[in-house]
C-alpha cells in the first residue's frame, strides 16, 4: 500500500528529471519570470483609473506611443528576470523533513527542511507541486537561490523506487560550474 507521503505525481517527475541535468523546467522558468506581472497589472489597472485623468501629458500623446510605453514598462522587467533566471544555478541536497510538517491550508508558512548539520532551509516560495512530507525522512531537493532566499523546485522521497533516476546527471556539475562563473 503506499503513502501519500511517497507519492510523485507526474509533473513531479518531469521536474525532477529536467532539474536533474542542472536545467529549469519551462513551466518553472515561466512561473519564475512571470511573477511580478500579476501584481503588476493589479496595481496599474487601479492607477490608471484614478490617476489617469489627471495626467494629461498622455492625452496629448498619439495612442500608439502609450501602447509602446506600456509594453516597454511591463517587458523590461521579464526580460530583466528572464536573463537572471536562465543563468541561475540549481542547487541539490538530500534534505530531511522537518519535525512540525506543514499542513496544506497554511500555505502562507514557508516550507522548511533540515540539513545533516543540523540547519534549517526554508524554501519561501515553491515551484513543486505540494507533497506531504513524512517527518525526519530524507528527500531529493533541487532548489535555487533568489535574492538571499531559496525557491523549491523539485523534491522527492530519498527511499523511493526510482530515486536513483533523480540523482543530478553528469551535466548537472557542469552546467552548475559555469553558471556560477558567470
Amino acid at each position: 500500500m503506499k503513502r501519500k507521503a511517497d507519492t510523485v505525481t507526474d509533473s513531479m517527475r518531469q521536474r525532477l528529471q529536467t532539474n536533474r541535468d542542472g536545467r529549469i523546467a519551462t513551466d518553472q522558468w515561466l512561473d519564475l519570470v512571470t511573477e511580478p506581472l500579476v501584481t503588476l497589472l493589479l496595481l496599474l489597472t487601479p492607477a490608471i483609473l484614478i490617476l489617469g485623468p489627471r495626467f494629461r501629458f498622455f492625452l496629448t500623446l498619439p495612442l500608439p506611443i502609450i501602447v509602446v510605453l506600456a509594453l516597454a514598462a511591463l517587458l523590461v522587467p521579464l526580460l530583466l528576470r528572464a536573463r537572471r533566471y536562465a543563468r541561475a544555478p540549481i542547487h541539490f541536497d538530500v534534505l530531511y523533513a522537518e519535525d512540525n510538517p506543514r499542513p496544506p491550508w497554511r500555505f502562507w508558512r514557508p516550507q522548511a527542511f533540515e540539513m545533516k548539520d543540523g540547519g534549517t532551509v526554508r524554501f519561501y516560495k515553491r515551484l513543486a507541486p505540494f507533497m506531504y512530507f513524512r517527518p525526519g525522512y530524507p528527500y531529493l531537493v533541487y532548489y535555487l537561490e533568489d535574492g538571499g532566499g531559496y525557491v523549491l523546485l523539485s523534491v522527492a522521497p530519498a527511499d523511493h523506487a526510482d530515486a536513483e533516476k533523480w540523482y543530478p546527471s553528469k551535466f548537472f556539475e557542469l552546467r552548475r560550474s559555469r553558471r556560477i562563473a558567470r
